[in-house]
């Protein structure tokens, strides 16, 4: 039975084989985590520690393959072909311009933690900086904040999967596709944690490559047969909508700038981001890794982001512009094909879902039940609370995204704004600034989480100072004030509490000499 989306349909065989095409990719990555489990306890490797990060030991692939995955996301293979689609190439430029600061934020940062995590077996970046301000205060500050806006985080992507569940299937298919897209995620997160995720995510990743292969080769051979050159199909799209060939009037330089680096900041501080930095066997395989997942990345991203305007050509009268994908799947390729595009989405999705709950469960339970409330808890218990806390937040975010309206995307926005805000000075200056405080932390965290929120409030919300805002400020990202915020707060509190928080650098006194070098990793404890 033939469904409608508004500019096109779906056929009914084309939706079972699509269908049948998703099941054996379930089955295959819940397989994978299955055989994660096994090999673990057979090797005797079933620690938390090895749940959370893999032992320490993933190589450059796997880094680069979690790392790009996670980065992705919904986004990716829906959202960016639909802005593109709808206002044209300069939509792209927002994507590219905020992964290249994130890449360089997480190469930074990452190339300090390769070398305190095997001298300290740290199991999560938050404990590293305890150990750095001796403060619990720090870290319980930064881990309720994440745990929670990582739940949030996770809403959007539960929501968009299951919306592109029932844009195939049907209309009435939504709660069975949050359903699914939550169940098969976390069963094949809880039975191998980071290393499950690790080889999931190369199979993600050939998913997610081949559907973006498929989907531009596809469309830039129906465009030159219709109109015999890619540039005259260009030429033909400048003039029937010539805005997708021009600075889109939807960013004003402010905007789009701000924007920018909002992604950039936000991919780096996201902790799941941060966490990625606690799994890599040493520094070498770090950067290698970033490297190979901005090439990742700049393929896909690139491609995706290029597909909307190349629809555009071929039908202009899409109704939903996150559909632009599906239409892709469905209408112009093989249904087998179209399944394994419809994979590529939930591949993007699951990635990065998984990633959220891995970090956010981390956060809860280890930084802050156990470091900060009972430290001495048996590992047993340890690992039972982590598995409870993966669950408990999958089950949060599921439950918000059962009814999703405007009000779900603003927590959404509050979610990735407030901890991007709040995490991004204390997980760089943290390791970077000695003269850091555990006051200037705490005040970093707690300020740019809630200034963060008030700004968006007063830039997107409230009707008076949201004209205000666009009129004077050029509709700058809230992001932007509340992170240079949250830096002031963080150095002047420091500065003020200078010498009443001073605590020895320890094992950190070697980032902060002169002559500091990557040969510090072998240096004797």
């Amino acid at each position: 039975m033939t469904h409608d989306l508004g500019g096109f349909s779906i056929p009914g065989s084309t939706v079972t084989t699509m269908l049948v095409i998703f099941a054996i990719y379930s089955l295959v990555i819940l397989g994978l985590g299955v055989y994660v489990k096994i090999q673990s306890k057979r090797n005797a490797n079933d620690s938390l520690a090895s749940f959370l990060t893999g032992g320490g030991g993933l190589g450059a692939f796997a880094i680069a393959m979690i790392a790009a995955t996670n980065s992705m996301a919904g986004g990716t293979m829906v959202t960016a072909p639909g802005l593109t689609y709808a206002i044209g190439f300069s939509g792209a430029l927002i994507y590219y311009g905020g992964f290249l600061t994130a890449a360089y934020g997480i190469g930074s940062v990452g190339r300090k933690t390769a070398i305190l995590r095997a001298r300290t077996n740290a199991v999560s970046y938050l404990q590293l900086l305890r150990l750095r301000f001796q403060s619990k205060g720090v870290v319980g500050a930064l881990a309720i904040t994440g745990a929670l806006s990582l739940a949030f985080v996770s809403c959007g992507q539960i929501t968009s999967g299951a919306k592109v569940f029932a844009a195939v299937t049907g209309s009435n298919s939504y709660y069975l596709g949050l359903i699914l897209v939550m169940v098969i995620t976390v069963i094949y997160t809880l039975t191998g944690g980071v290393k499950s995720l690790a080889k999931v995510a190369v199979i993600q990743g050939v998913v997610m490559l081949s559907a973006t292969f498929s989907i531009i080769g596809i469309l830039i051979f129906r465009n030159v047969q219709t109109y015999g050159s890619v540039e005259n199909a260009v030429r033909y799209l400048g003039t029937m909508a010539p805005e997708t060939l021009q600075a889109s009037t939807a960013f004003s330089p402010l905007n789009a700038m701000g924007t920018a680096i909002f992604m950039g900041i936000g991919l780096c501080a996201m902790p799941s981001a941060l966490s990625v930095s606690m799994t890599y066997d040493n520094a070498h395989n770090l950067k290698r890794g970033v490297i190979i997942s901005c090439l990742i990345f700049t393929i896909v991203q690139g491609v995706m982001c290029f597909t909307g305007p190349l629809v555009r050509l071929v039908n202009p009268d899409l109704v939903t512009r996150d559909y632009t994908t599906i239409y892709v799947a469905s209408n112009l390729l093989p249904s087998w094909l179209g399944g394994i595009i419809f994979c590529g989405c939930f591949a993007a999705i699951q990635s990065s879902i998984a990633g959220y709950c891995i970090s956010a469960a981390t956060h809860l339970a280890k930084d802050f039940i156990v470091d900060c409330c009972n430290p001495k808890m048996t590992e047993k218990k340890q690992n039972r609370i982590t598995l409870i806390c993966v669950i408990g937040i999958a089950a949060v975010a599921t439950i918000m995204s059962i009814w999703p309206t405007e009000l779900t995307q603003y927590m959404i926005n509050f979610a990735v704004g407030s901890i991007c805000a709040s995490w991004y000075w204390p997980a760089l200056l943290g390791l970077y600034w000695k003269k850091a405080t555990r006051s200037g932390m705490i005040a970093s965290a707690v300020g740019g989480f809630s200034s963060y929120i008030v700004f968006y409030f007063l830039s997107s919300i409230l009707p008076t100072t949201k004209a205000w805002w666009a009129a004077n400020l050029g509709n700058i990202n809230a992001f932007i004030p509340a992170w240079l915020l949250a830096l002031v707060l963080l150095v002047v509190f420091s500065k003020v509490k200078e010498k009443s928080e001073k605590v020895p650098l320890g094992i950190f006194q070697v980032f902060f000499c002169d002559d500091y070098d990557e040969s510090y990793a072998v240096i004797e404890q």
